[in-house]
Protein backbone atom coordinates (compact mmCIF):
# COMPACT_ATOMS: atom_id res chain seq x y z
CA UNK A 1 0.00 0.00 0.00
CA UNK A 2 3.04 2.61 1.10
CA UNK A 3 4.03 1.93 -2.68
CA UNK A 4 1.23 3.49 -3.65
CA UNK A 5 0.29 6.20 -1.25
CA UNK A 6 4.25 8.01 -1.06
CA UNK A 7 3.71 8.51 -5.28
CA UNK A 8 0.64 10.05 -5.11
CA UNK A 9 1.63 12.11 -2.16
CA UNK A 10 4.36 13.00 -4.09
CA UNK A 11 2.25 13.85 -7.55
CA UNK A 12 -0.15 16.50 -5.00
CA UNK A 13 3.32 18.16 -3.78
CA UNK A 14 4.91 18.08 -7.02
CA UNK A 15 2.01 19.92 -8.25
CA UNK A 16 2.21 22.57 -5.41
CA UNK A 17 5.73 23.20 -5.71
CA UNK A 18 5.67 23.74 -9.77
CA UNK A 19 2.37 26.09 -8.62
CA UNK A 20 4.24 27.82 -6.18
CA UNK A 21 7.54 28.61 -7.90
CA UNK A 22 5.44 29.81 -11.00
CA UNK A 23 3.95 32.23 -8.48
CA UNK A 24 7.07 32.85 -6.78
CA UNK A 25 9.02 33.90 -10.30
CA UNK A 26 5.82 36.40 -11.42
CA UNK A 27 6.97 37.73 -8.16
CA UNK A 28 10.09 38.57 -8.51
CA UNK A 29 9.94 39.46 -12.22
CA UNK A 30 7.61 42.18 -10.69
CA UNK A 31 9.71 43.19 -7.85
CA UNK A 32 12.61 43.70 -10.87
CA UNK A 33 14.92 41.42 -8.45
CA UNK A 34 15.67 38.64 -11.15
CA UNK A 35 19.02 38.16 -12.77
CA UNK A 36 18.31 35.55 -15.02
CA UNK A 37 15.84 35.16 -18.37
CA UNK A 38 14.63 31.27 -18.17
CA UNK A 39 11.04 30.23 -18.81
CA UNK A 40 11.30 27.07 -16.97
CA UNK A 41 7.91 27.84 -15.51
CA UNK A 42 6.50 28.59 -18.59
CA UNK A 43 6.67 25.37 -20.54
CA UNK A 44 3.75 24.17 -21.77
CA UNK A 45 4.07 21.05 -20.07
CA UNK A 46 6.10 22.09 -16.91
CA UNK A 47 3.77 20.86 -14.38
CA UNK A 48 2.74 17.26 -15.70
CA UNK A 49 6.49 16.85 -16.06
CA UNK A 50 7.01 17.96 -12.41
CA UNK A 51 4.36 16.16 -10.55
CA UNK A 52 5.62 13.12 -12.67
CA UNK A 53 9.05 13.61 -11.52
CA UNK A 54 8.17 14.48 -7.53
CA UNK A 55 6.18 11.16 -7.91
CA UNK A 56 9.09 9.28 -9.00
CA UNK A 57 11.43 10.60 -6.53
CA UNK A 58 8.90 10.21 -3.88
CA UNK A 59 8.61 6.48 -5.20
CA UNK A 60 12.24 6.01 -4.84
CA UNK A 61 12.22 7.95 -1.50
CA UNK A 62 9.96 4.84 0.08
CA UNK A 63 12.18 2.47 -1.81
CA UNK A 64 15.40 3.50 0.27
CA UNK A 65 13.63 4.29 3.90
CA UNK A 66 11.81 1.89 5.80
CA UNK A 67 9.95 4.39 8.48
CA UNK A 68 7.46 6.71 6.81
CA UNK A 69 8.69 9.57 8.88
CA UNK A 70 11.97 9.24 7.21
CA UNK A 71 9.75 9.47 3.87
CA UNK A 72 7.66 12.13 5.04
CA UNK A 73 10.99 13.86 6.13
CA UNK A 74 12.89 13.53 2.84
CA UNK A 75 9.83 13.94 0.80
CA UNK A 76 10.37 17.76 2.12
CA UNK A 77 13.11 18.00 0.59
CA UNK A 78 12.23 16.93 -2.88
CA UNK A 79 9.16 19.30 -2.95
CA UNK A 80 11.47 22.33 -1.63
CA UNK A 81 14.22 21.68 -3.96
CA UNK A 82 11.95 21.29 -7.20
CA UNK A 83 10.50 25.09 -6.63
CA UNK A 84 13.59 26.20 -5.42
CA UNK A 85 15.18 24.42 -9.29
CA UNK A 86 12.14 26.38 -11.15
CA UNK A 87 13.15 29.42 -9.43
CA UNK A 88 16.60 29.24 -9.22
CA UNK A 89 16.73 28.25 -13.41
CA UNK A 90 14.10 31.54 -14.17
CA UNK A 91 15.46 34.18 -11.84
CA UNK A 92 19.34 33.00 -10.51
CA UNK A 93 17.73 33.59 -7.36
CA UNK A 94 16.94 31.24 -4.18
CA UNK A 95 14.92 33.22 -2.09
CA UNK A 96 16.20 33.09 1.69
CA UNK A 97 12.47 33.13 2.85
CA UNK A 98 11.97 29.43 1.58
CA UNK A 99 15.25 28.58 1.99
CA UNK A 100 14.90 29.58 5.89
CA UNK A 101 11.66 27.95 6.23
CA UNK A 102 12.25 24.83 5.25
CA UNK A 103 15.21 24.83 7.24
CA UNK A 104 13.23 24.90 10.29
CA UNK A 105 10.69 22.73 9.02
CA UNK A 106 13.49 19.83 7.98
CA UNK A 107 15.21 19.74 11.48
CA UNK A 108 11.99 18.87 13.80
CA UNK A 109 10.77 16.31 10.77
CA UNK A 110 14.73 14.38 10.36
CA UNK A 111 15.50 14.95 14.44
CA UNK A 112 12.15 12.77 15.37
CA UNK A 113 12.93 10.35 12.59
CA UNK A 114 16.72 9.84 13.12
CA UNK A 115 14.74 8.55 16.89
CA UNK A 116 12.99 6.29 14.57
CA UNK A 117 15.84 5.18 12.39
CA UNK A 118 19.22 3.87 12.75
CA UNK A 119 19.92 5.22 9.16
CA UNK A 120 20.34 8.83 10.48
CA UNK A 121 22.46 10.75 12.74
CA UNK A 122 21.24 13.94 14.42
CA UNK A 123 25.21 14.85 15.27
CA UNK A 124 26.03 14.09 11.64
CA UNK A 125 23.30 15.86 10.75
CA UNK A 126 24.35 19.03 11.91
CA UNK A 127 28.11 18.61 11.30
CA UNK A 128 27.16 17.94 7.65
CA UNK A 129 25.27 21.48 7.68
CA UNK A 130 28.24 22.89 8.67
CA UNK A 131 30.94 21.64 6.81
CA UNK A 132 28.65 22.20 3.45
CA UNK A 133 27.90 25.99 4.63
CA UNK A 134 32.03 26.43 5.14
CA UNK A 135 32.81 25.05 2.03
CA UNK A 136 30.48 27.04 0.21
CA UNK A 137 31.11 30.19 2.27
CA UNK A 138 34.59 30.24 1.48
CA UNK A 139 33.98 29.69 -2.32
CA UNK A 140 31.76 32.45 -2.49
CA UNK A 141 34.33 34.66 -0.84
CA UNK A 142 36.90 33.04 -3.21
CA UNK A 143 34.76 33.76 -6.63
CA UNK A 144 33.85 37.35 -5.66
CA UNK A 145 31.09 36.97 -6.20
CA UNK A 146 30.41 34.40 -8.96
CA UNK A 147 28.95 31.89 -6.22
CA UNK A 148 26.14 33.83 -5.05
CA UNK A 149 24.70 33.87 -1.23
CA UNK A 150 21.88 32.27 -2.06
CA UNK A 151 23.87 28.92 -2.66
CA UNK A 152 25.76 29.27 0.54
CA UNK A 153 22.02 29.30 2.64
CA UNK A 154 21.08 26.11 0.13
CA UNK A 155 23.88 24.31 1.32
CA UNK A 156 22.96 24.34 5.08
CA UNK A 157 19.67 22.62 3.95
CA UNK A 158 21.23 20.55 1.89
CA UNK A 159 23.94 19.82 4.39
CA UNK A 160 21.15 18.57 6.78
CA UNK A 161 20.01 16.14 4.54
CA UNK A 162 23.25 14.47 3.45
CA UNK A 163 24.70 14.82 6.88
CA UNK A 164 22.08 12.96 8.72
CA UNK A 165 22.79 9.89 6.64
CA UNK A 166 26.78 10.77 6.47
CA UNK A 167 29.79 12.62 5.88
CA UNK A 168 30.46 10.53 2.87
CA UNK A 169 27.26 11.02 1.51
CA UNK A 170 27.87 15.07 2.02
CA UNK A 171 31.21 14.58 0.35
CA UNK A 172 29.25 12.93 -2.63
CA UNK A 173 26.80 15.46 -3.16
CA UNK A 174 29.57 18.16 -3.39
CA UNK A 175 31.46 16.05 -5.75
CA UNK A 176 28.46 15.43 -7.85
CA UNK A 177 27.27 18.46 -8.22
CA UNK A 178 30.71 20.61 -8.99
CA UNK A 179 31.14 17.50 -11.61
CA UNK A 180 28.21 18.29 -13.36
CA UNK A 181 28.02 22.01 -13.12
CA UNK A 182 31.31 21.83 -14.64
CA UNK A 183 30.10 19.66 -17.39
CA UNK A 184 27.04 21.77 -18.18
CA UNK A 185 29.47 24.79 -18.41
CA UNK A 186 31.85 22.84 -21.26
CA UNK A 187 29.13 21.43 -23.35
CA UNK A 188 27.47 25.17 -23.06
CA UNK A 189 30.89 26.24 -24.56
CA UNK A 190 31.67 23.86 -26.81
CA UNK A 191 28.23 24.79 -28.33
CA UNK A 192 29.10 28.33 -28.27
CA UNK A 193 25.80 29.01 -26.34
CA UNK A 194 28.12 30.06 -23.63
CA UNK A 195 31.14 32.15 -22.67
CA UNK A 196 33.85 32.82 -19.63
CA UNK A 197 31.29 35.59 -18.40
CA UNK A 198 28.36 33.53 -19.04
CA UNK A 199 26.46 33.32 -15.69
CA UNK A 200 24.89 30.06 -15.17
CA UNK A 201 22.45 29.05 -11.91
CA UNK A 202 23.95 26.73 -10.02
CA UNK A 203 21.44 25.81 -7.51
CA UNK A 204 20.00 22.90 -9.57
CA UNK A 205 23.49 21.57 -9.79
CA UNK A 206 23.49 21.75 -5.72
CA UNK A 207 20.19 20.17 -5.40
CA UNK A 208 20.60 17.48 -8.06
CA UNK A 209 24.08 16.58 -6.67
CA UNK A 210 21.97 16.17 -3.22
CA UNK A 211 19.16 14.40 -4.55
CA UNK A 212 21.48 11.80 -6.13
CA UNK A 213 23.45 11.03 -3.04
CA UNK A 214 20.68 10.43 -0.70
CA UNK A 215 18.51 8.60 -3.48
CA UNK A 216 20.72 6.41 -4.94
Amino acid sequence: MRELVWPIIGLLFGLRSVMQAQRDVRRLRTSGETFGAGRSTEFPLIILLVACASSALWWIAAQQFEQDLTVLGFGVLIAISVRLMLIDIDTHLLPSSIVYRAIALAIPLLVLAAFNDPTGSIGTMFLGAIIMWVLMKTLEVLSRGDLGGGDVRLALLLGLYTGWLSLEHVAIAVVAAFAAAGLFALALVVLRRAGRRTHIAFGPFLIAGALLSVLR
